[in-house]
C-alpha cells in the first residue's frame, strides 16, 4: 500500500511540474514558492554588493530546492530527492524564461517597473544582452536534465 502511495505521489508531482516546466510563464502553484525564495535571495545577499544581490534572487530560487535534494540524498532517500529534483527543474525553467526575457522585459514583475528586471540589469550592465537567449536556452537544457534525473531517481528508488 505504501508503494501505491509513492507512485501516486510521483504522478501528482508530475502533474504539477510537467506543465510548469514546459510552460513556465503560464502561472503554476510552485511559482509563489519560488518567488518567496527568489526575493529572500535578494535580501540575504544584498550585503555582498549589487551584482551578487541581483544574482541572488535566481540563485536562491535554485539553491533552496538543491539543498533539499542534497539533504534527502544524504539520507539515501532517492525517491524524495527525485520529487524535489522535479521542483528544481521547474525552477530552472522559470529562471530560464526570466533570463530570456531580459532584452524585451515583457514579463509582469511584482515591482511593476521594467527597470527592476534582474537579468536586464545584469546582462545590460555587462553589455551582454545578446547572450540572454543562449544563456536561457542553456538553463532550459539544465531544467530538462534535472527533470529526467528527478524521474529516474524516484522510479529507481521504487523499483529496487
Amino acid at each position: 500500500m505504501a508503494r501505491l502511495g509513492r507512485w501516486l505521489g510521483l504522478a501528482v508531482a508530475l502533474m504539477i511540474t510537467v506543465p510548469a516546466t514546459l510552460r513556465p510563464l503560464q502561472g503554476h502553484p510552485l511559482d509563489g514558492v519560488n518567488l518567496v525564495f527568489h526575493e529572500a535571495g535578494h535580501v540575504l545577499l544584498s550585503v555582498l554588493g549589487e551584482t551578487v544581490m541581483l544574482l541572488g534572487g535566481s540563485l536562491f530560487q535554485l539553491l533552496v530546492p538543491a539543498a533539499c535534494i542534497g539533504a534527502f540524498l544524504l539520507r539515501r532517500d532517492r525517491y524524495s530527492a527525485g520529487l524535489l529534483t522535479l521542483w528544481l527543474a521547474q525552477s530552472l525553467a522559470s529562471v530560464a524564461a526570466y533570463i530570456r526575457d531580459a532584452p524585451t522585459r515583457q514579463l509582469d514583475l511584482i515591482t511593476g517597473a521594467p527597470d527592476t528586471h534582474d537579468w536586464w540589469q545584469l546582462l545590460g550592465g555587462w553589455n551582454a544582452l545578446s547572450l540572454a537567449d543562449p544563456l536561457g536556452r542553456f538553463v532550459v537544457f539544465l531544467a530538462f536534465a534535472a527533470f529526467v534525473t528527478g524521474v529516474l531517481l524516484a522510479v529507481w528508488d521504487e523499483l529496487r
